[in-house]
């Protein structure tokens, strides 16, 4: 027979495990190392962010753990999420964790080349963030506008890997503006891109924000080489294009609009459509935080409850401002599942023209 409880009782037993959840997470990490495993090189975009999480989530973790990098770029940034994922040479202990680029297109067309998907890991959070463009000025016939790139005849693109979103965006972004192209990729990170394109290798490519706000800027656009050119759009409630207020007030307009100055009307069809849905999913998870499957979970509970802790810590938003250039948008766990069923149920139509562009 059950026993009724008092409410002072129940707060009493309620208290208590909490005590005990919040020592077993502090047990976990006490005195110990977690590594923060990067899929792109040092100097990237997501390595650049990491290095903000490496120094101020350690307060927020119960146990105070050291936070370290380490990065195993590779394969348009899937190299890591298969190291991790599978438990090739990282075993699910609690004491790594991926602060990875997700990517929507390799989980959307089952790219063989990706062994796991970014939902098969234990998913702490996430991050949302914006993608922008630049090319060189000198860019036959010339740049003196972004609306100049659909009169390009000569587009070296800087890419990463063929089946990376980076590329898949880049490819079809100039595509829908008719202009010919040539990629080159194979890069390791922003910092590799750049230097191809001070040397005339490359004259456009594009980047997140990080990159852009550490790397782009001052070696690019400050010297005079470059311009930036536009930022992809994501999708407004009605399904139309919608951009970025902060960045359209530094005239940095996006794709849509670019394409209506160049051609005279609004973008359309089905690689336009593409372009759109990828990045409105790439833009709301652009970043991820996870552990692979079969970790702990008082690690698990006790890393997110120091990634939910950096939402209310104002120096770390002021240091992330400061490398960026934007408000960090973090993401929980249980808001990312709306974003994983749109990736589990593409159009057929779309995720054609995604496996068309990366040449499956």
């Amino acid at each position: 027979m059950l026993k009724r409880i008092s409410r002072a009782g129940l707060a009493c037993i309620t208290m208590a495990a909490c005590f005990v959840a919040t020592g077993a997470q502090a047990q976990f990490y006490k005195e110990k190392t977690l590594t923060l495993l990067v899929n792109y090189a040092a100097g990237g975009n997501a390595d650049t962010e990491a290095r903000v999480y490496q120094r101020f989530l350690p307060k927020h973790i119960p146990g105070n753990p050291t936070v370290i990098i380490q990065n195993a770029p590779g394969a348009g940034g899937f190299n890591a999420m298969n190291l991790l994922g599978l438990g090739i040479s990282y075993k699910p202990d609690g004491f790594t964790a991926g602060y990875f680029t997700v990517g929507a297109l390799g989980p959307i067309v089952d790219d063989p080349a990706l062994k796991v998907k970014i939902y098969d890991f234990v998913v702490i959070g996430g991050a949302r963030g914006w993608n922008l463009t630049y090319a060189r000025k000198d860019t036959p016939p010339g740049i003196n506008k972004p609306a100049d790139i659909a009169k390009a005849t000569k587009l070296y693109i800087g890419g990463y890997s063929r089946s990376s979103s980076h590329d898949t965006r880049l490819r079809l972004a100039m595509d829908v503006m008719g202009v010919p192209y040539q990629m080159v990729t194979g890069f390791p990170g922003t910092a590799d891109v750049n230097k191809a394109m001070l040397q005339n290798e490359v004259n456009f490519s594009g980047s997140s924000m990080p990159g852009y706000q550490t790397q782009v800027i001052p070696q690019i656009i400050q010297s005079g080489i470059g311009i930036p050119m536009f930022h992809y759009p994501v999708m407004g409630p009605n399904g139309e294009p919608v951009g970025n207020p902060a960045l359209e007030k530094q005239g940095i307009l996006s794709f849509d609009k670019v394409y209506k100055e160049a051609h005279g009307k609004a973008p359309e069809g089905p690689k336009f459509q593409a372009l759109l849905l990828m990045n409105d999913i790439g833009t709301q998870f652009q970043r991820g935080l996870v552990m692979p499957k079969g970790s702990p979970a008082d690690a698990a509970e006790a890393l997110r409850k120091g990634f939910e802790g950096l939402a209310t810590d104002a120096d770390f938003a002021a240091e992330y401002r400061r490398v960026t250039g934007e408000e960090p948008d973090l993401v929980r766990a249980t808001e990312l599942e709306p974003l994983f069923n749109r990736m589990r149920n593409i159009d057929p139509a779309i995720k054609q023209v995604l496996k068309e562009s990366i040449g499956q």
